[in-house]
């Protein structure tokens, strides 16, 4: 992961505090900047009050994290919702890649999503979803999950091959709950192409079946290690139609491995 501009929203809450620890190892590693994003509301009745109430706000919130003067980084904050504002950041030309935390949800919460979810679903840049406890401190082998329905999306991967080290960084493409045999030829032809665009890195292709695709995803990238899954769910249109939920939407609330979300 080198060279992007990284934006990574905070609510000074002590889960951001610990994922901005866990992630600026390979944001120093990268030469990456980091852009720190933070929704702020009015709690004052006088507005610069409140102005000076959220920059000490952002400047305790850096001294929880004394490592970030490591790296490039950059504070920014406004009045809005933290959905609107990171979508509104992100669109900008200087964002690459969007990293953030999620809590999960649970019960209904799953039913009525969260910002999380809706920042993957609406971003127009990749996202990196870390739940807690996830550590992304070296990435050296990556879950691809791919059924090769279509791959017009292909200026996707262009994220995942940027983030991957030629060197130590191996890929898996995984398909879920299909075989060989169930591969049209259209799709076969697909993964020709993929394995062409993944010449310059380790990689295999890999079957692995489960009751459900989101639970095959996350069990197979406890089996193998791998520090990270990487989906594209635009390409996962007749696996979503077999939940009344998306499968980017169900690996935000179930996986314990960071997850890259491809756009």
């Amino acid at each position: 992961m080198k060279n992007l501009n990284i934006l990574f929203p905070t609510d000074f809450s002590h889960l951001s505090i610990e994922t901005l620890k866990t992630i600026l190892p390979v944001v120093e590693q990268g030469k990456n900047h980091l852009v720190i994003l933070h929704a702020a509301t009015h709690e004052k009745s006088d507005a610069t009050a409140d102005r000076i109430r959220i920059k000490n706000e952002m400047e305790s919130f850096l001294k929880s994290v004394p490592e970030v003067r490591s790296v490039s980084y950059e504070t920014r904050w406004e009045y809005s919702t933290s959905r609107d504002l990171i979508l509104k950041e992100s669109d900008k030309v200087d964002i690459d890649l969007i990293i953030m935390a999620t809590k999960g949800a649970h019960g209904l919460n799953t039913i009525w999503g969260s910002k999380t979810e809706a920042v993957v679903r609406d971003a127009i840049v990749p996202v990196i979803v870390m739940p807690v406890g996830a550590k992304l401190s070296l990435i050296t082998k990556i879950a691809l999950a791919a059924d090769y329905d279509s791959l017009h999306h292909e200026h996707s991967l262009d994220t995942l091959l940027h983030i991957a080290d030629h060197n130590t960084t191996s890929i898996d493409v995984v398909t879920i709950n299909r075989t060989e045999e169930q591969l049209s030829r259209k799709e076969k032809m697909n993964r020709k192409y993929l394995k062409r665009r993944l010449q310059n890195f380790p990689h295999r292709f890999q079957h692995h079946f489960e009751d459900e695709i989101s639970h095959g995803l996350i069990a197979y990238a406890k089996k193998h290690g791998s520090d990270l899954i990487a989906i594209l769910p635009r390409d996962y249109r007749f696996l979503e139609g077999l939940f009344t939920e998306s499968l980017s939407k169900r690996m935000v609330y179930k996986s314990e491995v960071p997850l890259l979300i491809l756009k």
